[in-house]
């Protein structure tokens, strides 16, 4: 899931290719976040998503590897969640 992540967040720093790239971005992590178990469009992680994608939209704001650190926050929190069901 980083490596789409990181791919995503340098696509967005091109001009006009963020258009595009930012939307295929957000379909490729949530088919990878299935196959891995870590969803990033489950019910409690999908506003953080939707900001994401919102943050992506903004170009100053698009600068910033925000799939990145989305992807990372979502897998610590995936951790997080196991840790207590034991």
């Amino acid at each position: 899931m980083y490596v789409i992540a990181i791919m995503g967040d340098l696509l967005s720093l091109i001009p006009f290719v963020n258009i595009v790239s930012s939307p295929l971005t957000a379909i490729a992590l949530g088919i990878a976040g299935s196959h891995t178990g870590v969803s990033l469009y489950s019910s409690n992680r999908i506003g953080m998503t939707l900001l994401t994608i919102l943050g992506e939209a903004v170009p100053i704001v698009s600068m910033i590897p925000l799939w990145t650190v989305r992807v990372y926050l979502a897998k610590k929190q995936e951790e997080r969640e196991d840790a207590s069901e034991v």
